[in-house]
């Protein structure tokens, strides 16, 4: 979640249980106390990072859990950079994280995007203490 421009904006996350995440996008009007859709995030997850950075909001990370036809997991932890600009409601891939991880702490501090801890396999119990930065450059 990242407010901008006075509103707030609800991207990713799961519903209900853990295998449900989601790649909505919904922003809060908090002046008219409405709810309007945006363009969803390219990668739907959940406990991932999100931060303005020159204008756009970048998510980094995150977590799924799928199920095949026979109910077998397929879990993945995501790497991936994707980037979101709020004038033209449109998203942008970016060279992925060296590292996968989910829950993970994320800011922009001058210009770079700084990427700290996190856990490389999905659930809990295994934490790190990575630490990478991007910059656009």
């Amino acid at each position: 979640m990242v407010a901008h421009d006075g509103r707030i904006h609800v991207i990713g996350g799961r519903f209900n249980t853990f295998e449900y995440n989601t790649d909505r996008h919904d922003v809060y009007y908090p002046d008219r106390d409405s709810w309007a859709s945006a363009a969803p995030i390219p990668t739907g997850r959940s406990g991932h990072g999100l931060v303005i950075y020159r204008g756009r909001f970048f998510a980094m990370g995150g977590e799924q859990r799928d199920f095949d036809r026979n109910w077998q997991p397929h879990d993945k932890v995501f790497g991936q950079l994707e980037s979101y600009d709020p004038t033209s409601d449109t998203w942008q891939s970016h060279a992925p994280m060296m590292t996968p991880r989910h829950g993970l702490g994320a800011v922009a501090l001058g210009d770079w995007i700084r990427v700290a801890g996190g856990e490389p396999a999905v659930g809990g119990g295994m934490q790190s203490s990575i630490h990478e930065a991007f910059t656009l450059g």
